[in-house]
């Protein structure tokens, strides 16, 4: 797949998933803005690998709960690159191991601020200034479709913009702008199987999953390029799972 002249928007790309979507579209040869919200050291260093392949890449910070920040991020991208072809609306935040009884409204705001919220007004203002024939793509959870024990907060702050994909793939289609969702399951080495103590929990999801092992960022990542690029043209209002047969 070749994405050259393509520009590519990533929210929450200073690492984990976003870090390796960026760099994966960056290898096809899209140029990249790299959003973050803290870490402005990590994303220098994403930044710098994108550039490795020979594309132009772009660091904004910007808190996507924000709607301001969010108007502020699409601001920054057609200022330098002139327009977006490719948006990818990842960031998001993940706390489970929490039933239903010990969320608090605190928990409950927080997330679907930052998984709810944020992604809406994220495709909102991509709808709005991304060029014709364009890819929007945004990263649910398995958890959507698989019900856990401890999921039920995060779960459902995720399952909103599933639904928001398939009427926005209504909505885009005249232009040919597609619009479409990448489901994961557990995903080795993010979020929070970074902290070994969670090794235990870990273990007890491999064992759900048919293929033997959880997905990695390069596995999604995968999955992303393929929706952005001109193979993907008449897949639309769709998710597709990638959890190693869970759902």
């Amino acid at each position: 797949m070749n994405l050259s002249g393509k520009v590519a928007l990533v929210t929450g790309s200073s690492k984990g998933l976003g870090r390796a979507i960026v760099l994966r579209l960056a290898e096809q040869g899209a140029d990249v803005v790299i959003n973050y919200s803290r870490d402005a050291a990590a994303a220098e260093e994403v930044q710098k690998a994108a550039e490795a392949h020979g594309v132009k890449a772009l660091v904004h910070a910007a808190d996507v709960s924000q709607v301001d920040g969010i108007v502020d991020l699409y601001d920054a991208a057609i200022a330098a690159f002139g327009k977006v072809d490719i948006v990818v609306a990842n960031a998001g935040m993940e706390k489970v191991n929490i039933p239903v009884t010990d969320v608090t409204e605190e928990d409950f705001d927080l997330l679907f601020r930052v998984n709810t919220k944020g992604p809406y007004f994220v495709l909102r203002e991509a709808a709005r200034r991304i060029a014709d024939g364009g890819r929007i793509i945004t990263i649910s959870s398995n958890t959507t479709t698989v019900p856990q024990l401890g999921v039920g907060l995060y779960g459902t702050s995720k399952v909103a913009t599933g639904y928001l994909v398939k009427v926005l793939a209504m909505e885009l289609g005249p232009r040919r702008v597609t619009v479409n969702t990448v489901v994961p399951g557990p995903i080795d080495g993010a979020g929070i199987f970074t902290d070994p103590a969670n090794d235990e929990y870990k273990r007890s999801l491999i064992e759900m999953v048919p293929i033997g092992r959880l997905g990695t960022t390069e596995d999604v990542a995968g999955v992303t390029a393929f929706l952005a690029g001109d193979d993907a043209g008449l897949i639309t209002g769709q998710q597709l799972v990638c959890d190693g047969g869970m759902h």
